[in-house]
């Protein structure tokens, strides 16, 4: 049962790390205006928008998960 736990808590916290990564990603993205032209910076600033996004749903979901097994 507690090897079950900690191995859920190993993969939560990796999954957190990988959440983050995309969040910081996405904001590099959206920082990064040295591309030229007005679609290819629409375009960086739509895709790191998106992993902001996305970084942050899988992050709020493994908060809730890891929270859930501790209470």
């Amino acid at each position: 049962m507690a090897s079950e736990l900690i191995y859920s808590l190993i993969i939560n916290g990796g999954v957190i790390i990988i959440s983050t990564t995309l969040i910081i990603k996405g904001t590099l993205l959206r920082g990064n205006k040295s591309s030229s032209g007005i679609s290819a910076s629409s375009n960086e600033t739509s895709t790191g928008t998106t992993l902001i996004v996305c970084g942050l749903l899988l992050l709020i979901t493994q908060v809730v998960k890891i929270a859930n097994m501790l209470v």
